[in-house]
């Protein structure tokens, strides 16, 4: 996943609710590895079966240490590409989350994992944007105002942008983003980790060094499971679902 990150969201019309759910996690992560791809070209690598492998892996590692676990797949939006990539929410613990996204990076030879954990008084944001409008008009919205990278799933709901704002940088844009889409929208405080570098070598050091530290004082250790034959064709869930619209 390149500079990976993802996708902000915000309300116009109402302030934006701040504070921390308990126990919440947050990854987003890609299974591509090519340099770049069309908006159309990674919609339709949302159906491929590297797409519902990814979701599936996710699913293994996840549900191996909680039952709740949402899991989508999205697409990646930046200035002029797009990449299909995957969204999940659960209630792990940091250090596991970590290790899931180290393990998930790993396993999709990726430069970065993105993870945001919501902790009332944390420094960076997590916006969330539902919208009526289309894939295109929010990802032309999101482009003319300069806030790429985001993460878009579009369904028959609608339209839900999110981005992780780290420092906070991006001021009031994203409520002007949601004012602009006619959506309405929430944000959270919390701490925002980019695992990985932008040296793919240098990623797998910092994704096996997090790996190799985890199992050394936890019972989970799935790191032998990641290129099995049931784990390399899996494409189906085992307790995952949908994150809710």
């Amino acid at each position: 996943m390149r500079k990976f990150a993802l996708i902000l969201a915000a309300l116009a019309l109402l302030g934006p609710a701040r504070g921390a759910a308990a126990q919440e996690s947050y990854l987003f992560a890609s299974p591509d590895t090519r340099a770049s791809l069309t908006d159309e070209d990674a919609r339709v690598s949302l159906t491929s079966f590297e797409e519902m492998n990814a979701i599936a892996i996710a699913d293994r590692i996840a549900c191996s240490m909680t039952r709740k676990v949402d899991i989508s797949g999205v697409l990646g939006v930046y200035d002029t590409s797009s990449e299909n990539s995957i969204l999940m929410e659960s209630d792990l613990k940091p250090k596991e989350t970590e290790y899931l996204g180290s393990l998930l990076g790993r396993y999709e030879h990726q430069k970065f994992v993105l993870l945001f954990f919501p902790q009332a008084g944390g420094r960076d944001r997590l916006w969330t944007i539902h919208t009526s409008k289309s894939f295109e008009a929010a990802a032309m919205a999101v482009r003319q105002m300069h806030l790429t990278p985001v993460t878009v799933r579009a369904g028959a709901a609608g339209t839900e942008i999110w981005v992780v704002d780290m420092s906070d940088k991006f001021g009031d844009r994203p409520q002007q983003l949601g004012a602009q889409l006619g959506g309405s929208g929430t944000s959270q405080d919390g701490t925002a980790n980019l695992l990985g570098d932008e040296d793919r070598a240098k990623s797998k050091a910092i994704f096996d060094a997090t790996i190799s530290t985890f199992e050394q004082h936890e019972t989970h250790k799935l790191s032998s499971r990641l290129w099995t034959e049931a784990w390399h064709d899996a494409a189906t869930r085992t307790c995952s679902t949908e994150l809710p619209q």
